[in-house]
């Protein structure tokens, strides 16, 4: 049990090892006719500290911010809730707090405990060391000092950084996702709407989420996104397998797995001399109705390999876009991907990109559409010559024009 517990949250993450452990006590009580008792607050996942909710009165007491600052190398803190290794939104963080590092800034994480699996900032340290190959500071939020800037990083962290204190202290959100709509409409979802009532200035992953912001007044600017080119450059000449793959994340509401599965299903049965591989999470636990290889979690060269060889990749976003369309573009692939405005304020009505309607049918249709061209191996090197000059530099360079533009005179 230990193991599997071990292993859910080295591949899925904090939330999705919580929501496992919640579903199996429940049923676990159930099965023995025991008498539920009740509901802890805290086992809720996932919500803040409770003492933070109520402290944090944003109506009554709302978050004014200070004076510009007389200086041009910043104290910079990010607090952060319990680290995994591998996810998404740390990779984001890590590249730009490594870039404000390399400026001479100062960086530091604090870990925010919310009602997650615990972490100490020494467990966190070593995480953001191992997987994210970065040396910065991680202490507790308790030791919370001497910062210039504090950024939020998830709506839970948020009540903790409207709660700190400090009369120069500017706080900043760093906002990658519309988090409400990670829950059903209820209490959660308009606890992480009021965040975006806090006052703080938002810097966001990409153009959609400063418009979401905008509805609730507050200011943001936003960074484009990058690809590692060196990384996801394809090598040369460009011979594509009978291959598509998929970013499966079933744990991950936003990514439609379900929608994809069946739109998969769809073209196996048309294009079944196609090999289909998915990645992004361990899938052996799960009934798929179609022959697939499982490819788990992958570091960035095992991504890279199956992006090079996959004529097209089927990559859904619900949400605020992902991060694969860059990175599958330079390395030659074809994203296939659901439209709407959440993906195309942010990669444009792009022609290599092939949306289609979030809809198993014209899902399928538009894969078959991919894999039906007498150019596969052309298209693809056209590709990557157009995005060869993708880099995460100039967003790196964004950010901290934000932040000095903000924080400091001149």
């Amino acid at each position: 049990m230990i193991d599997k517990l071990i292993n859910s949250y080295r591949n899925e993450g904090a939330r999705a090892t919580l929501r496992k452990i919640c579903h199996k006590l429940k049923h676990t009580r159930q099965a023995s006719g025991a008498t539920p008792s009740k509901i802890d607050m805290s086992s809720i996942p996932i919500m803040p500290q409770l003492e933070d909710l109520m402290k944090a009165d944003y109506i009554h007491h709302p978050y004014m911010r200070p004076e510009k600052l007389d200086k041009k190398l910043l104290n910079i803190a990010w607090v952060t809730p319990p680290v995994g290794p591998g996810g998404g939104g740390h990779t984001t963080i890590s590249r730009f707090v490594r870039y404000l590092q390399s400026q001479g800034h100062r960086l530091t994480f604090y870990i925010y405990r919310n009602n997650t699996i615990p972490q100490s900032a020494k467990e966190a340290q070593d995480i953001f060391e191992r997987s994210y190959n970065l040396n910065v500071p991680v202490k507790e939020l308790e030791d919370f000092q001497d910062e210039d800037v504090v950024f939020a990083t998830s709506w839970e962290t948020a009540y903790a950084v409207f709660n700190l204190t400090g009369n120069h202290l500017h706080k900043f959100y760093f906002v990658q996702d519309f988090e409400p709509i990670f829950y059903g409409v209820g209490s959660r979802y308009k606890l992480a709407e009021a965040t975006y009532k806090f006052g703080f200035y938002g810097i966001t992953a990409g153009a959609w989420l400063p418009d979401k912001l905008k509805e609730y007044g507050m200011e943001a600017d936003y960074f484009d996104f990058g690809a590692d080119i060196d990384v996801y450059r394809p090598r040369t000449p460009i011979l594509k397998k009978k291959k598509i793959s998929f970013y499966a994340r079933a744990h991950t509401e936003r990514r439609g797995f379900e929608l994809g599965v069946m739109a998969l299903k769809i073209f196996k049965e048309k294009h079944p001399e196609y090999e289909i591989e998915f990645f992004g999470q361990d899938m052996s636990n799960y009934d798929i109705p179609f022959e697939f290889t499982d490819r788990g979690i992958l570091n960035k060269q095992e991504l890279a390999d199956i992006y090079h060889e996959s004529v097209a990749c089927l990559v859904l976003s619900l949400t605020n876009v992902s991060l694969l369309p860059l990175e599958l573009l330079v390395a030659g692939c074809v994203p296939v991907m659901n439209t709407g405005d959440n993906n195309t304020k942010v990669l444009g009505e792009n022609e290599d990109i092939v949306y289609a309607e979030a809809y198993p049918v014209d899902l399928a249709a538009k894969l078959c559409e991919v894999v039906e061209r007498q150019d596969i191996n052309e298209h693809a090197e056209k590709m990557n010559q157009k995005y060869k000059g993708t880099s995460w530099e100039a967003s790196y360079k964004k950010v901290e024009e934000i932040i000095l533009r903000e924080v400091t005179h001149g």
